[in-house]
């Protein structure tokens, strides 16, 4: 691969992640609106249903996001050995060296942001002010 192959690579990757994290966001949202609408008229077993589905989803993002941001991070270390080498073109390229960890954070906070969602859906359930 080119150099300029490996930096379009590395964007159109970063893209992805940067989508698969808004699909998270949208999908996230549209449960916490389900949950204070309806959370509380459904049974048991739809319940049950529901959050399979939602769990389902949202886990499957978590777990996405996570693989993707490690190919990213991989995929920026190896473009910065390139440009350390001293006879790359790619010295107008900067990649910051605490990406990994964004994305770390990043999926951990997707992970906490699952599982506060749950914990609300079962407080709208129960709920007495409605």
């Amino acid at each position: 691969m080119t150099e300029y192959e490996l930096v379009d690579t590395f964007y159109t990757i970063a893209a992805l992640s940067d989508q698969v994290m808004a699909s998270f966001v949208t999908l996230l949202f549209a449960f916490l609106v389900a949950s204070y609408l309806v959370s509380s008229k459904l049974d048991h077993r739809m319940t049950v249903v529901v959050i399979a589905l939602y769990s389902f989803m949202a886990l499957r993002y978590v777990i996405l996001y996570s693989n993707i941001s490690g190919d990213v991070g991989t995929l920026a270390d190896t473009l910065m050995e390139l440009r350390s080498a001293g006879d790359s073109s790619l010295e107008w390229l900067e990649i910051q060296d605490g990406i990994r960890w964004i994305n770390i954070g990043t999926a951990v906070a997707m992970f906490l942001g699952y599982i506060a969602s749950i914990v609300f859906f079962f407080y709208t359930r129960h709920d007495d002010r409605k």
